[in-house]
């Protein structure tokens, strides 16, 4: 069992087909909520996951995050708080994620509504 098929039976989501190219940006809307969210964030604390399980959660975890951003939800959210929390807290393992949604040397309106978080969790390990 691959780590997406792991994940996917863990928590029920849909693994995709063979024309699946990004699955965790491809993820049907009923499964990218605050709840789910909160469910990405609980299962990714969870020890039994591997570094590439907890990789592919910490992208969902991301993209769900600036998903939420995008709709208005406030960077003081309790959930929102969690996310970026936990990514802080593991920034050595997610690093290259985290330079990802920095776009570093882009100007911020041109960038995802996450960037300036991304930015500032850099500025904060230098």
């Amino acid at each position: 069992m691959n780590s997406i098929e792991r994940i996917c039976r863990d928590l029920g989501l849909p693994c995709g087909d063979d024309f699946t190219q990004d699955w965790t940006y491809e993820l049907p809307e009923e499964f990218r909520t605050e709840e789910y969210l909160n469910k990405y964030i609980l299962t990714y604390s969870n020890d039994n996951y591997s570094e590439s399980e907890r990789d592919l959660l910490m992208q969902l975890i991301l993209d769900f995050t600036n998903d939420c951003l995008s709709m208005g939800m406030d960077t003081n959210n309790e959930v929102i708080v969690k996310a970026l929390d936990l990514l802080s807290n593991n920034h050595q393992k997610h690093f290259q994620l985290i330079e990802y949604w920095a776009l570093d040397g882009e100007p911020l309106e041109d960038c995802f509504v996450l960037t300036y978080k991304a930015r500032e969790i850099i500025n904060n390990i230098r």
